[in-house]
């Protein structure tokens, strides 16, 4: 962070009073440190230009949309969790006072995540924390896609679509699909085909530095998603190349939850 006092960007989830109360508390603590903070529009796309660091407030879904608007300026994130999980945001609303004490000492812990990259012919790209997915559009019918990896074709699969998941991103979309879990420490890329008419059913953990290549094979157009957010659809012919993103996504953490706690809370496994 640029400044001694760092200046804050509050993104809430606009559906939860709890985040409302929770928001406020954020700011007036912040005031009191001395600290500058603004509440964003939750449609806001840039964070201020004189922005620190960016807050979300809610759960992994707002988590993902805080960072997207920290990446954009190479901002860390920190999240404050009011949902289920919390892979994203490992602060509880109880620990406020002493995440604003974390940032003024700078004592949090900064975790890097690794970041995917798509990318196409006409030089557009977009990044993602969680997944890239290309998908069907008609719900009726299936895909074909090609797969090159590192320029070498590897096999075509039909199917609802195809995920390619960061480490992080492995317990979202990926995981529904049949994927592995992997600890978010981790840098790897993911390919998990969803719901495939193919031999080849499992998913396939690829080196971070691989590249991919899908290519649209039968005339049917394909809609690709990053975090959810539609970047591009894509007809016959056509590639999107899949990389690691250049730079991760950084998140400041007060060191709670580690990854084998979060994933024992998301499935249950505390009360088994």
């Amino acid at each position: 962070m640029s400044t001694a006092v760092p200046r804050l960007a509050l993104l809430v989830h606009d559906t939860k009073p709890e985040a409302d109360e929770v928001a406020r508390e954020v700011m007036a603590g912040a005031i009191q440190r001395g600290m500058e903070a603004v509440r964003l529009d939750r449609e806001a796309t840039h964070a201020p230009a004189d922005t620190d660091l960016v807050v979300g407030i809610g759960g992994d879904g707002t988590l993902l949309e805080a960072a997207a608007l920290a990446m954009e300026h190479d901002l860390p994130v920190v999240g404050v969790n009011l949902g289920n999980v919390g892979y994203l945001a490992d602060i509880e609303p109880g620990m406020i006072n002493q995440m604003l004490d974390g940032l003024l000492t700078r004592g949090l812990q900064v975790k890097h995540r690794m970041t995917v990259k798509a990318s196409i012919e006409d030089g557009r790209s977009w990044l993602g924390i969680n997944d890239l997915v290309v998908e069907k559009v008609m719900s009726q019918r299936l895909v074909q896609l090609d797969v090159a990896i590192n320029e070498h074709y590897f096999t075509s699969y039909r199917a609802d679509g195809l995920i390619v998941a960061t480490p992080l991103g492995s317990t979202a979309y990926s995981l529904s699909a049949g994927g592995p879990v992997l600890d978010p420490a981790l840098d790897a890329l993911i390919l998990t085909p969803v719901a495939p008419h193919s031999l080849l059913s499992r998913s396939i953990v690829l080196a971070p530095d691989a590249v991919l290549r899908l290519t649209v094979v039968l005339d049917r157009d394909v809609r690709v998603n990053l975090d959810g957010r539609e970047a591009v659809v894509l007809g016959e012919g056509d590639s999107i190349v899949v990389t690691r993103g250049e730079r991760p996504i950084r998140f400041l953490s007060l060191g709670g939850h580690p990854f084998p706690q979060a994933v024992r809370r998301q499935f249950g496994l505390d009360h088994a």
